[in-house]
């Protein structure tokens, strides 16, 4: 009889592979001064509902090709966790390596035509803000936090496309 694989070993396999490939992609992107904003989200997406699928497909394929639908959402999340992890702490050591960096996302979001340029009055303010949404343990934090909304999301979606629940008769 073949051994079923169970969903901890599937969470922990894809969840590094998506940290992995997550983790190329942003550093891919730093390391270039690429800044894609709506493209690079569907990027993102698309590497997150692609290693998701991929996740469920070896796990019903190991398993008589039956999984649940919170089966399926409770290994993707698993995923979303082990992968925002891998890459929160990939992002924060290279922001710590590359401080200039920090400094092209600053400049960026300062020449950004999205909304109108402060006053000068409150410039000190601004100042304060954006370095402190620049730091890198706040953008270590929110990429962990984006992580796992993903995983709510599309984990919700693809586990309800992807189940196949075992007949009742």
């Amino acid at each position: 009889m073949e051994e079923q694989v169970t969903g901890r070993q599937i969470g922990i396999k894809f969840g590094v592979v998506f940290g992995l490939v997550s983790t190329l992609y942003t550093l891919a992107m730093a390391m270039a001064r690429i800044q894609l904003p709506f493209v690079g989200m569907f990027i993102q997406w698309g590497i997150v509902i692609g290693v998701f699928v991929f996740a469920c497909k070896e796990f019903k394929a190991n398993n008589g090709n039956i999984m649940s639908f919170g089966k399926g959402f409770g290994i993707l999340m698993m995923v979303s966790l082990i992968g925002g992890l891998i890459r929160s702490v990939a992002s924060y050591v290279y922001f710590i390596v590359d401080p200039a960096y920090l400094d092209f996302i600053k400049d960026a979001q300062q020449n950004s035509p999205f909304g109108p340029p402060p006053d000068q009055g409150n410039a000190a303010d601004v100042e304060g803000m954006m370095a402190f949404f620049t730091s890198p343990e706040f953008m270590a934090i929110m990429s962990f936090i984006m992580a796992i909304f993903a995983g709510l999301i599309f984990g919700l979606i693809v586990s309800a496309i992807m189940k196949n629940e075992e007949d009742e008769f």
